[in-house]
């Protein structure tokens, strides 16, 4: 099925070589009105139906899915503290409960691409908080690499403390701004799918 569509997928390597804000509008749908609706509709089903239903509803968890950019991308925000313990950089047991739900939107090559972003407080070395969130997302990547998924177009960042949440005055605040990330935003394949007028997933 994703032969069909590697005529027009965009370069993997280039891709890789862009910001996260460049990546975020690497499908341009801005000319594309219905296309651009369908997307959204399809996408806010998705949040709703699938994710809000499972273990990454924040109703079941501290997870929050929300959505972005025009409604187009589907934001997941899985704490820190259910991925890993304290300063550690090894995921936990039960952190497959919060990325299994997640290996569906990277086996059907660029109909999603997927933004992994890692964030974490202002405590420790600048060096530290660098190197903790580079090394936690790596992690998480190799994750679903080692538990079968297609991660050709799934992209991964490590923001430090850059982008806080809440500012850093609590050990709650802390908590909270301790975050991986998690942007499902329409690939390729499925901007050619909406253009159809139907997107089948």
């Amino acid at each position: 099925m994703a032969g069909a569509y590697t005529s027009y997928a965009q370069d993997q390597t280039a891709l890789e070589d862009l910001s996260f804000a460049r990546m975020l509008k690497s499908v341009d749908l801005s000319k594309e009105k219905k296309a651009a609706d369908l997307i959204r509709k399809f996408q806010d089903l998705e949040a709703r139906q699938k994710l809000m239903n499972g273990p990454l509803s924040p109703n079941r968890s501290d997870c929050n899915i929300e959505a972005y950019r025009k409604k187009e991308v589907i934001l997941i925000t899985i704490p820190a503290h259910l991925l890993f313990a304290p300063n550690s950089t090894e995921l936990l047991s039960g952190a497959q409960t919060y990325l299994s739900p997640l290996k569906r939107y990277m086996n059907d090559s660029d109909m999603f691409r997927v933004l992994l972003v890692m964030h974490t407080d202002n405590t420790g070395s600048e060096v530290y908080r660098e190197n903790i969130t580079a090394d936690r997302v790596d992690a998480v990547t190799s994750w679903f690499e080692d538990n079968g998924a297609d991660t050709s177009y799934t992209f991964s960042y490590a923001f430090g403390d850059e982008q806080p949440l809440l500012p850093n005055t609590s050990m709650e605040n802390r908590s909270r701004n301790r975050r991986l990330e998690v942007y499902l935003m329409p690939g390729e394949k499925m901007l050619q799918e909406a253009k159809k007028g139907k997107i089948d997933f």
